[in-house]
């Protein structure tokens, strides 16, 4: 009796793992999903954004809500500091949707595409639509690379995006596609689910919003869902975790501004 509870028990356990490690498609568009990522605000080649903290300040990517855009139904990402969106400093830099693994995107007036750094391209025409407001293809998973060796040779960019494997990797409780590869000296990753996620050989880091005029770098750090992060970046850092404990406003510190922060976001919900 024992023996069959025994076999039992393992055969749940070995269906378990065959679940977990099973490959599903994981549409890039989609709530309940946390994007974290960091920008270094520092004088460097441009000076530093005065509008910003100094240093490395923390930020949230993450969608909410639908927004219908000349007939059709996008998804609003919004650009938050803190544990939460919250009235005080949310922003949305773009609206996206998603139809048969392409990412459709489009740039609301008065934002411009590098205020949200989560599908970073070199495409002149993507610029020019982000000012005309037109929608744009921001990921193309059906063949990420095929896409993205198109954007790079519209742009007259000097290098060439060279693709070195394609593979599998956990993303929570399943597999996910990853195909990397390499540009301007650096290690570069486009993941279902997930992104882009870039690492310059370079001192400075991948993301560089010139079009501001100031040197802001951003990187991913790690990607949430769940209340689990589902996937650590080339640039994960782990002080993030650490930093944002009672730090609802993302200010970097714990005062009381986080708890009238944190009765504003209760109310709300």
């Amino acid at each position: 009796m024992k023996r069959n509870f025994l076999s039992i028990i393992l055969a749940l356990i070995g269906v378990t793992l065959a679940q977990a490690s099973e490959y599903v498609y994981t549409p890039f568009v989609r709530e309940g999903v946390k994007w974290v990522y960091y920008y270094v605000n520092e004088d460097g080649f441009y000076p530093a954004d005065p509008v910003l903290g100094k240093g490395k300040v923390y930020m949230n990517l993450e969608f909410k809500g639908d927004t219908v855009i000349n007939g059709l139904t996008y998804k609003a990402m919004h650009k938050y500091h803190g544990d939460a969106i919250n009235a005080q400093n949310d922003t949305v830099p773009i609206y996206m949707r998603e139809k048969d693994k392409i990412v459709y995107a489009i740039v609301p007036d008065g934002k411009m595409y590098p205020d949200c750094p989560i599908g970073n391209s070199f495409s002149a025409d993507i610029y020019d639509y982000t000012r005309e407001g037109k929608e744009f293809i921001l990921y193309d998973f059906n063949d990420p690379v095929a896409y993205w060796d198109h954007l790079v040779n519209q742009s007259g960019y000097d290098d060439q995006y060279q693709h070195s494997y394609t593979d599998t990797i956990s993303l929570g409780t399943h597999l996910a596609k990853q195909y990397v590869g390499n540009l301007s000296g650096g290690d570069f990753r486009i993941i279902e689910g997930v992104g882009i996620d870039a690492f310059s050989s370079y001192t400075l880091d991948f993301f560089m919003v010139l079009p501001t005029g100031y040197s802001t770098y951003y990187s991913l750090s790690h990607v949430v869902e769940g209340g689990e992060i589902v996937y650590k970046g080339q640039k994960f850092d782990e002080s993030i975790l650490e930093n944002k404990r009672g730090d609802v406003n993302g200010d970097g510190e714990v005062n009381i501004t986080d708890v009238t922060t944190l009765i504003d976001i209760l109310l709300k919900q």
